[in-house]
């Protein structure tokens, strides 16, 4: 016998640890957010207009909730609003704290998001845009070939919460 049987496990490092996280495509940009963060895909025409911010787009009705849907490259300092596309999504998350009457948001994205496995190893850093809003931002990062922006929840449900509450929804 060769004595692999008695020796320990090897410990998991943290470049070994398994990230379940979500790709979303959205305008010039994509987001990586957590697994567990997103609740559904659903399809952008029950969203309700408000008239608010540009990036706040309207609200729209999930589970019995009213769920308030965000543009999120808009609130990020990106381009004009664009017309919806016909493979646009809204994809309901869960809030991260408790700002939120309904605990959720949507974010519009082009399509369906995308799951990934990572590890900690395949997720570089990467500088901020000039044009990005950094308090809404965690990180920005290299995946293999492509750059993904990790959107910072918290700042993103503090912005959300003050512009319904200014508009009394």
């Amino acid at each position: 016998m060769s004595g692999f049987q008695d020796e320990p496990p090897a410990a998991a490092t943290d470049a070994d640890e398994q990230i379940y996280a979500v790709l979303i495509a959205v305008i010039g940009d994509t987001l990586l957010v957590p697994n567990r963060a997103v609740a559904e895909a659903v399809p952008r025409d029950g969203l309700q207009p408000v008239d608010g911010p540009a990036w706040l787009l309207g609200i729209v009705n999930w589970g019995g909730r009213r769920v308030p849907v965000i543009r999120f490259e808009t609130l990020n300092g990106g381009g004009p609003q664009t017309m919806p596309g016909r493979r646009d999504r809204i994809l309901v998350t869960q809030a991260a704290g408790d700002r939120l009457s309904s605990g959720l948001f949507g974010i519009v994205a082009e399509g369906y998001p995308h799951l990934v496995s990572l590890n900690r190893a395949a997720i570089v850093a990467a500088p901020l845009r000039p044009n990005d809003r950094a308090p809404l931002i965690a990180a920005r990062a290299r995946i293999a070939n492509q750059e993904v922006l990790i959107p910072d929840f918290d700042a993103v449900e503090l912005e959300l919460a003050q512009a319904l509450e200014s508009l009394s929804l």
